[in-house]
């Protein structure tokens, strides 16, 4: 049994309580910083897809002269434009 003497002297902190409160809260920083980088992930993932629509909104609205000249048929832009944004 301990007396109040030993008490004081102990350092703040070294503890299994205290040791125990400091891994969780290790944890959770951690689980933090990967919901911050998976939120991050999502956001540019969604802007790539924003991205892709526009360029294919522009695709088809190109005449089908300049189409020739870049060496594709409207066919190829309706091929393209029916593929699921999410795939290369």
């Amino acid at each position: 049994m301990t007396n109040c003497i030993d008490t004081i002297d102990r350092p703040y902190g070294s503890g299994p309580v205290e040791r125990a409160g400091s891994t969780i809260g290790r944890v959770i920083d951690q689980l933090v910083a990967v919901s911050a980088e998976g939120a991050m992930a999502a956001v540019l993932k969604l802007l790539d897809l924003q991205r892709k629509a526009r360029e294919r909104s522009h695709l088809a609205a190109l005449p089908d002269d300049i189409l020739k000249d870049v060496g594709l048929s409207r066919a190829d832009i309706e091929a393209e434009l029916n593929r699921p944004l999410w795939l290369r």
